[in-house]
């Protein structure tokens, strides 16, 4: 089975004994946000932490002559909920962080860092999958984030993976249920139940605005020319609309309706799409991952 090392718990004669090509690098990543009444600032991280165990073990399995390396997990992200209490960082910061990573990995010789990830801040995911392409370009570099592809699914309601975790729109993390909603708390009771508030069951559902004004208009006619362009201008609409709303409550969804068992399968389904990926880098082949909106991926140029 494949060893699993903590990367500053070695030291450098150790560092300097992996074997380069057959070496993976993972990590978890995300913001502090806040997460509703009900659930902790660190949620995308304990989801994060909790995917990135599960990546291990199936890694360990199915690539047994590989080493896994982990590094810290990095409380960083773009895009947090704009509330007090979440702490943000500007997309082109995030972008060279990680950048710095991988520049740092590749100097070394190693070719692999996959992240694990629980965070759809819109310039968040065109950031992260900026610095992949980069890597790649510069490096030849695998920086490799399966959530950036996920939210897309989980969004714009693919039938396949709908089917493949037994949900349904309004509980799968989608626009009426994106954040801290049904979806999170069902990953939470699962991955980290201990961090779950007693108060969960009781909080009131929070039911998304309509969504309006001028990016839905652009999506309306942009969705004429390109479908996947108009149905992710659809989505920024009405994240716009929730996060404009004066009367905004910190979460999106019923996280009343949440249990452990909906959890796990979500938890199943993004290890098996995850997993995926990771054969596809470890087979050498280019790995592009489109996130929502990556056709106005220069918005995560703009300021937060």
């Amino acid at each position: 089975m494949a060893q699993v090392l903590s990367y500053v718990r070695m030291a450098l004669p150790e560092i300097e004994a992996l074997d380069r090509k057959k070496t993976i690098f993972l990590m978890a990543l995300s913001p502090i946000e806040v997460h509703g009444p009900h659930l902790p600032l660190g949620t995308d991280i304990f989801i994060a932490e909790e995917l990135l165990q599960r990546y291990t073990a199936a890694l360990q399995e199915e690539f047994p002559d590989y080493t896994l390396v982990t590094l810290p997990s990095l409380y960083l992200g773009s895009d947090a909920l704009p509330v007090q209490g979440s702490l943000s960082v500007p997309a082109p910061l995030l972008k060279k962080v990680l950048l710095a990573y991988v520049k740092g990995l590749a100097a070394q010789g190693f070719r692999y860092l996959f992240l694990a990830d629980n965070h759809g801040g819109p310039r968040h995911q065109l950031a992260i999958e900026s610095a992949s392409r980069w890597a790649w370009r510069r490096y030849r570099f695998y920086l490799v984030d399966p959530f950036n592809h996920e939210f897309r699914l989980m969004v714009q309601h693919d039938p396949a993976f709908l089917k493949q975790t037994g949900l349904q729109p309004g509980n799968c993390g989608d626009d009426a249920d994106a954040h801290a909603g049904t979806n999170e708390t069902s990953l939470m009771l699962q991955a980290d139940p201990d961090q779950v508030r007693a108060n969960w069951r009781t909080v009131e559902p929070s039911l998304p605005p309509p969504p309006a004004g001028a990016v839905l208009l652009l999506g309306r006619i942009a969705s004429i020319f390109s479908r996947t362009l108009g149905e992710d201008l659809k989505h920024l609409a009405a994240t716009l609309a929730w996060v404009g709303d004066p009367r905004m409550k910190p979460y999106m969804g019923a996280p009343a309706l949440a249990n452990a068992k909906a959890g796990e399968a979500m938890l199943q389904a993004r290890t098996e799409i995850a997993m995926g990926f990771f054969r596809d880098a470890l087979a050498g082949k280019e790995i592009r991952i489109t996130p929502l909106l990556w056709g106005l991926r220069l918005l995560q140029i703009l300021p937060e």
